[in-house]
């Protein structure tokens, strides 16, 4: 596919192998820029396609940038001669992979899932007691599994934290960072035992290897020309130190990114990565990396971008000002409501404008700032029956049918976790009464087991209540009959999920529950809107 460049490409393709760090502002065709220097590589300088290597940050983006390179390669060159696209930390694997054995790592390890890690960390937090951390609250699992991340990030061991700490004995909050560093070095080694790594040692444990044997960093350099980075912003220091291991002192690096969209500092991505580019991979000849921009916004009109200008100059006055790469029509519209309510209201009236205009459905979105504004929105929305994906995943458990089939995983994990069952329970399915919750309870209290240890009486789980029906009195028979039905569904669920994935459990609960005869029985934008809801969180399950 033959693309015409624009000037500000043109300039970029023209400076040829060298290093270029290119701010690219939103909408102004990154992945596209980023196809279009490598397949000019190959063209216009003779590269070998597979001696080119590119880098991105979501397998996503990776996939889209092969097939954008595919695209717009030569016609001449051989389609099973392919660049060489992987993500950061897909990178990282493959070093990790061929040298692992040189850090103790099996080649053969497998990556963990941060899910699979926080469970592991979760089993050996509760191996021992802990004087300093709170082992009742959830969050501290969190707390310790963002602790292994960050010092991922930075390419520091828990053993660096224990030695900080040793300075600070007996002080706040040092004492707990020591306890979770202790976390964190038994986690490591549950994980040697496993033979697994988790996405913080790919990493890691690939600078260690190449600090430890430079030669290694020649031999990978050795196999490409050129190094193209796509979504440079969103990297973190330790990505950016594994990178110029191997392809610092003038080896051809090309970064595309814009420091106005880091999406991931939460994450550990560093701002400086982007800004100190030019230091960090300087030229063959030694001089600083040149500096190009792309300034031409395919996706908006000139309306939209003058504000979009002012806000960029808020926090970055130096920034250059986006200009429309076509002639677009825009309109910029706001609306002051007083509460949330009455601006939901409005979104979903000015929708229903926009549709009566011959708008698409499709072609029209709201953005959020937080997940807790979702459900206002989509409440209204769906009061307008208009259909409605939401793509968030935060967003996405607010919806009525996601958060019921969440209920349902919570409960295959948590059985005891009777706010879950009891949201089951008052849904559409099965119906039960605030009169039949009350005798629930009541059973519930007066059957709670004592605890020597302890004054209060010991929890009774909702679903061992429900298990022991015959012994609840006051039930009438069509509430016993939709209790009986919904045991019976949790009993064979429960069954039939043992070893199971995720994305095969959630289809097996929307069987057997009749989700799927439930949304089908929906008006038609309703029922386009469950269906749209499911395939997405399915999707994410996978």
């Amino acid at each position: 596919m033959r693309v015409t460049p624009t000037p500000e490409q043109q300039r970029i393709l023209d400076l040829g192998p060298t290093s270029i760090r290119v701010r690219a502002g939103a909408g102004t065709g990154k992945t596209t820029t980023v196809a279009m220097v490598i397949a000019n590589l190959v063209e216009a300088h003779g590269f070998e396609p597979e001696r080119l290597l590119g880098l991105t940050f979501t397998n996503k983006a990776a996939a889209e940038l092969a097939e954008r390179v595919t695209e717009m390669l030569p016609d001449a060159v051989d389609p099973s001669r392919q660049v060489e696209v992987h993500t950061y930390h897909g990178f990282a694997a493959q070093v990790l992979g061929e040298f692992g054995v040189l850090a103790g790592v099996d080649a053969r390890a497998g990556v963990i899932t941060p899910t699979f890690g926080r469970q592991l960390i979760r089993d050996v937090f509760f191996a021992s007691s802990r004087a300093h951390l709170d082992m009742t609250y959830a969050g501290t699992l969190d707390r310790i599994r963002k602790l292994n991340d960050q010092l991922g990030d930075h390419l520091l061991r828990p053993s660096d934290v224990v030695a900080a700490s040793e300075v600070h004995v007996g002080t706040d909050p040092w004492d707990a960072r020591a306890e979770m560093a202790s976390v964190l070095e038994s986690y490591g080694e549950a994980k040697r035992e496993l033979r697994v790594v988790d996405y913080a040692d790919l990493v890691t444990l690939s600078v260690e290897i190449l600090g430890e044997y430079p030669a290694l960093a020649e031999t990978v350099r050795d196999r490409y020309r050129v190094l193209v980075l796509d979504e440079y912003q969103d990297t973190n220091p330790a990505q950016r130190v594994l990178i110029s291991k191997i392809f610092g002192d003038g080896f051809p690096v090309i970064a595309v990114g814009d420091e106005d969209q880091t999406i991931y500092e939460w994450r550990g991505a560093s701002a400086e990565n982007f800004e100190d580019f030019a230091s960090h991979f300087p030229t063959a000849s030694g001089t600083p990396a040149h500096d190009e921009s792309l300034t031409l916004n395919r996706r908006s009109g000139q309306g939209i971008l003058d504000v979009a200008n002012v806000v960029r100059r808020m926090a970055n006055p130096g920034a250059e000002e986006l200009a429309p790469a076509y002639d677009m029509e825009s309109e910029i519209t706001t609306f002051w409501a007083p509460d949330a309510l009455a601006e939901a209201e409005w979104i979903a009236r000015r929708f229903e404008t926009l549709h009566d205009d011959g708008v698409e459905w499709r072609d029209m979105a709201v953005l959020f700032r937080k997940n807790r504004d979702f459900p206002i929105v989509v409440d209204a929305l769906a009061r307008h029956d208009i259909p409605i994906e939401v793509a968030n995943i935060g967003g996405l458990l607010s919806v009525p049918e996601i958060s019921l089939l969440r209920a349902w995983l919570t409960i295959l994990q948590s059985p005891g976790d009777s706010a879950a069952v009891a949201q089951i329970l008052f849904g559409s399915r099965y119906r039960l009464g605030m009169a039949d919750a009350a005798i629930l309870t009541r059973w519930l209290r007066q059957n709670a087991p004592e605890d020597e240890d302890s004054e209060e009486p010991q929890a009774v789980s909702l679903i061992e209540a429900i298990e022991r029906l015959a012994e609840v009195e006051g039930l009438d028979e069509e509430a016993l009959r939709r209790l009986g039905h919904f045991i019976d569904v949790y009993t064979t669920v429960l069954v039939e999920s043992q070893g199971l994935s995720l994305a095969e459990t959630c289809r097996l609960v929307l069987d057997r529950t009749r989700a799927w005869q439930d949304i089908e029985s929906l008006p038609p934008n309703a029922r386009l809107t469950a269906r749209l809801n499911v395939y997405r969180f399915l999707d994410l399950a996978d």
